[in-house]
């Protein structure tokens, strides 16, 4: 019996052994699958936080770029395009114009205050005179600036009309003896530099432009006011406080007007998608490029480019890959060629540059050298495919006596045609007695080229 009980407890003691070892082995199992499920989540995390950390590092740098590029438009006209200040010289030529007019009419008809006002005959008569002196200066620079035609000429206008304004007020407090208590009517002409700030609020300055004219108001400020020693007086120094604020306004209102002008600029010149000149301003522009090179005896060309076989492109990939490739395409042509030169989207895939002072020969070896820049480039569509290699086919034409815009790119384009029908990815100039760009179309159907392999797009 008692052999009996030993052996059952010992049974016993074997089975609860043996359950202490699978809920050890299970507690394990358990936690080594805990501690899995810890690291994965871990590593997710972290994964997410570079991936979130690389994109906000990317957002970043993206705002930071937009701003830096912001600024320096809104600082100085170095970055801006060539077109855009022809358009900004005219905002400015008008409104210096009509500004210089106005300001001469005014200031002629306020003689006849100086006469009632002012006790001292003579002394009227001399502020009279002065303001003749000053319509007259006003006068001439409006007309000077209606009669050019560029931003320069706009610039040194604004130039001379403030130096000319700040002149007068120098002169007019000489006259007036630098009066160092101001009366009712003295008082107006202490008011100049403040008007004079005011009425730079209708131009659309770059923040440089609109600093330098200030300056020298605020100078010819300080100067006046260092004659009549009232430089630290309370009422000036509430004047020179005044000045500032009104000035920093005029300015925040010139680079508002700035950014609104760049901003539909923009909008109505360039293409969207890739940021170059669109149809209607390449056309502007090169119309009047081709009136210089005319008038000048210069050579000029043209090169008309186009993708190769770009449907295919986005039937294969997607639009979103034929945006990226266009994108692509722009940027390479566009970082070899000069800034005299006209690129922009003539349409869908075509693309054509204006090339003022290029001969025919230079042209063919600019032509050559697009070329191998295209077939080297390697357009990323995203990390998980492989680079896309494409080609172009470009067509050459050279300005002849007779010749009119029209007629050059439609030359071009028959040029360009003949290179798609001897194989594309080649380059063709124009010979005198080849069809046009019209005849090309009809006669070389795009149905009846030989098409090139598919990997070569």
């Amino acid at each position: 019996m008692n052999a009996l009980n030993t052996v059952k407890m010992h049974n016993k003691l074997a089975c609860l052994h043996a359950y202490t070892n699978l809920m050890k082995e299970k507690s394990n199992m358990t936690a080594q699958r805990n501690d899995s499920k810890a690291a994965q989540a871990t590593g997710t995390f972290a994964q997410t936080r570079r991936t979130m950390g690389a994109i906000m590092s990317e957002t970043l740098g993206h705002i930071i770029y937009k701003l830096q590029i912001s600024f320096l438009e809104l600082w100085s006209a170095k970055k801006h395009a060539n077109s855009f200040n022809n358009t900004r010289s005219t905002y400015l030529r008008s409104r210096l114009c009509v500004l210089c007019y106005v300001w001469a009419a005014l200031t002629v008809a306020w003689s006849l205050a100086d006469f009632i006002f002012m006790s001292d005959t003579t002394a009227a008569a001399q502020l009279s005179l002065q303001r003749l002196v000053l319509a007259g200066v006003l006068i001439t620079i409006g007309y000077s600036v209606y009669r050019s035609n560029n931003l320069k000429s706009a610039k040194l206008g604004l130039v001379a009309m403030v130096l000319a304004t700040n002149a007068f007020y120098f002169s007019a407090s000489h006259t007036l003896g630098f009066p160092t208590e101001n009366t009712a009517f003295s008082y107006s002409y202490t008011l100049l530099p403040i008007i004079q700030i005011v009425m730079l609020t209708i131009f659309p300055l770059t923040m440089r432009e609109s600093l330098s004219l200030m300056t020298i108001t605020l100078v010819c400020h300080l100067w006046v006011d260092s004659f009549s020693s009232t430089m630290t007086s309370p009422d000036n120094i509430a004047s020179y406080w005044l000045q500032t604020v009104i000035a920093l306004m005029v300015l925040w209102s010139q680079l508002s007007q700035l950014h609104m002008i760049l901003r539909l600029y923009r909008q109505a010149t360039l293409d969207p998608l890739t940021g170059i000149y669109n149809r209607r301003m390449l056309l502007q522009l090169a119309m009047r490029a081709l009136a210089i090179s005319e008038e000048r005896h210069s050579p000029f060309s043209v090169l008309l480019l186009d993708l190769d076989k770009f449907k295919r492109i986005n039937d294969k990939w997607g639009h979103y890959a034929g945006d990226v490739v266009l994108q692509a395409f722009t940027r390479t042509v566009q970082e070899r060629l000069r800034k005299s030169d006209i690129f922009g989207r003539f349409g869908g895939e075509e693309f054509i540059v204006f090339l003022p002072k290029c001969s025919g020969e230079v042209t063919a070896q600019i032509a050559d050298r697009l070329l191998e820049e295209i077939r080297a480039m390697d357009v990323l569509i995203d990390e998980s495919r492989t680079p896309l290699k494409v080609t172009a086919s470009i067509g050459i034409s050279t300005f002849q006596p007779g010749d009119t815009l029209s007629s050059l790119i439609e030359r071009a384009d028959g040029a360009l045609y003949q290179a798609k029908a001897e194989g594309r990815n080649c380059i063709r100039a124009y010979q005198p007695g080849q069809q046009s760009g019209f005849d090309a179309r009809h006669s070389v159907s795009r149905d009846n080229i030989d098409m090139p392999a598919e990997t070569s797009l």
